[in-house]
């Protein structure tokens, strides 16, 4: 991906990147908190944090908030308003393409729920699912998903 917008006219902001640039919030720089997952705030649905998709049974120690839009989740990460956007259920690649350059550009890690990099114009027009951290909590969100959930076995 060469650049990405993700413009809020209503909250007069405008997140942007380009490749081999910074990302920033109407016009400044900006960057991901580094934070472990234990208290970290993620932006993710109730369902996300469903213990049984989690291991041991149990959902991270983390406090969860939601934003109904995607792009807008995966930008307040990577401008360090919140520590993670989660989400274990497919994602439309419209939704998060522009904002997970955003994110990458922040200095976040934007992977699908798996850890794959995420790849657009796929012919389904979906990523399978969303953690998108600075590289200590992606790593630990990552981890503690069960095994078929995303998780390592």
């Amino acid at each position: 991906m060469v650049a990405g917008v993700v413009h809020l006219p209503a909250r007069k902001t405008t997140y942007a990147a380009q490749a081999g640039g910074p990302a920033t919030r109407n016009g400044q720089p900006m960057q991901p908190r580094d934070h472990g997952i234990d208290g970290a705030t993620v932006l993710a649905s109730k369902a996300a944090l469903n213990p049984a998709l989690w291991r041991e049974g149990s959902a991270p120690p983390v406090r969860r908030e939601f934003c109904p839009s995607l792009a807008w989740r995966l930008c307040l990460a990577a401008e360090g308003r919140f520590n993670a956007a989660l989400s274990l259920r497919p994602a439309w690649e419209w939704d998060i393409a522009a904002a997970s350059l955003i994110a990458e550009r922040a200095g976040c890690i934007a992977t699908d729920r798996h850890g794959r990099a995420m790849r657009f114009n796929s012919p389904g027009a979906t990523v399978d699912g969303l953690i998108v951290a600075a590289p200590r909590l992606h790593g630990e969100l990552l981890s503690a998903l069960a095994p078929g959930q995303g998780g390592t076995s």
